[in-house]
């Protein structure tokens, strides 16, 4: 088992020589893994289990992006401009804060888990238990990973997730060939225990340089609040695009019916092809555009966003348009014949493209966080909700389930036009965008 671990560290290492590629490579494994763990959980639960499971996860998820919003998104910007013995105290301080809000949301679904248990409600109560379990250990390990981003020790990333998904993919895959009898606390816990190891590793790649020194209490309450003025519109912008992300299909179930919703689940599912890239650019670029900001200023920064949308938009539209040619191929190699017809291939093509439009908007959306421009950000969460709320009801009502992907496209062109508008109309950027035809002058790539 040691040599398959070193092997594959190896490899991971090897791959991800540069952060670039190392990005790409992390979130290669991380999105590959969870697909596989989530394919053979699917297979091995049974349906209410699967069901229960689904929507604790969906809960960890949600915690995992409300954490990265409030506290490791400003260690990824704010974070990437500090030097010595100020950076080290900056991320003990984020680290403090991650661990406190881990401890505090394992007790509080522990809590809800003993009402489930005095209410009857069994499936409930045992997805909620073995969610206190996974909580903890999962966020610390999401906030490490990301440490390490700011850092620029993307392999070093890469490695700490392929412990965590590695042994999360490898006892699930071992139990369900086993015979093992499934229970939703034996797979939080396998989640929980492989993102326990993974910290220890973590502690080890962060011990050198941030966990060295005595931690001042001023210190700490200063970063404090530099750490909530950045993060606090970032966050309740992700509450507001977390409604917006997840509420085609409560319409599509309100509106058509229960039936569709399974399908239009499968089709859009394909589209998490792309997570590598998408994920990629959201936890690499933001650390790169705020260090080229502050060593080059707000033309510079323009100039390079520019360029990498441009280098990572070409392999991202020939992906889209490779899956939109293949889409009932795929629908049918990953579902058979369940989830095959013309409308869901329709319904999947329209998605890929609503996708690519996000993932070009993201690059106005980065810009912005390294500019400490978040008010924006959040702005335009409200003005994606409200057009969601809109446009998705009457696209649903008038067309059915394509109707979903459809209002994001119409979404995503207004709320990229506007977060495009703050970040070149901004107090210090105003005359900056036109100088977008000069070079850049010693960026780092």
């Amino acid at each position: 088992m040691n040599r398959i671990l070193d092997h594959i560290f190896r490899s991971v290492k090897s791959a991800a020589r540069s952060n670039g590629a190392g990005a790409f490579v992390d979130q290669g494994i991380i999105s590959g893994l969870n697909f596989v763990t989530f394919l053979m959980l699917a297979r091995w639960l049974p349906t209410d289990m699967f069901g229960a499971y689904v929507l604790a996860f969906s809960a960890l998820m949600f915690a995992q992006t409300v954490q990265h919003a409030l506290l490791t998104r400003a260690h990824n910007v704010l974070g990437a401009r500090k030097t010595g013995s100020d950076y080290e105290s900056f991320s003990r301080t984020v680290l403090i804060l991650v661990l406190g809000g881990a401890a505090g949301l394992s007790l509080a679904v522990g809590g809800l888990s003993g009402v489930f248990r005095i209410l009857g409600l069994t499936s409930w109560m045992m997805a909620t238990a073995g969610l206190a379990l996974a909580i903890g250990p999962w966020l610390i390990q999401d906030a490490i990973r990301r440490l390490l981003y700011t850092a620029e020790r993307v392999p070093a990333a890469a490695v700490n997730d392929a412990v965590s998904y590695v042994l999360q993919a490898g006892f699930i895959g071992w139990m369900m060939l086993s015979g093992v009898q499934p229970g939703l606390l034996l797979v939080f816990a396998i989640l929980g225990g492989s993102s326990l190891v993974a910290n220890v590793v973590g502690w080890i790649q962060l011990r050198p340089r941030i966990l060295r020194t005595h931690h001042a209490t001023t210190t700490f309450f200063r970063d404090t609040r530099a750490i909530w003025h950045y993060g606090k519109w970032l966050t309740s912008g992700e509450l507001v695009g977390w409604i917006g992300q997840n509420g085609n299909t409560w319409l599509i179930g309100g509106l058509l019916g229960a039936p569709l919703v399974a399908g239009y689940r499968a089709a859009t599912y394909v589209t998490n092809l792309l997570n590598p890239f998408d994920l990629a650019v959201s936890n690499y670029l933001p650390v790169r555009a705020s260090r080229v900001l502050s060593e080059q200023g707000q033309p510079a920064m323009l100039r390079w966003l520019v360029s990498k949308a441009i280098l990572l938009g070409i392999p991202y539209a020939l992906l889209a348009i490779g899956i939109s040619f293949g889409a009932a191929q795929l629908l049918d190699l990953f579902y058979d014949a369940r989830y095959v017809s013309t409308l869901l291939a329709l319904v999947l093509t329209i998605s890929v493209w609503a996708r690519f439009l996000g993932f070009v908007v993201n690059f106005a959306r980065i810009g912005l966080m390294a500019s400490e421009r978040t008010m924006p950000i959040f702005i335009s969460q409200i003005i994606g909700l409200v057009l969601f709320a809109i446009l998705s009801t009457v696209a649903i009502s008038v067309v059915g389930i394509a109707g979903a992907p459809l209002s994001r496209i119409l979404l995503q062109v207004v709320v990229g036009g506007y977060l495009l508008r703050s970040l070149t109309h901004s107090s210090f950027g105003r005359a900056s965008f036109p100088g977008l035809s000069q070079q850049p002058s010693n960026a780092r790539i």
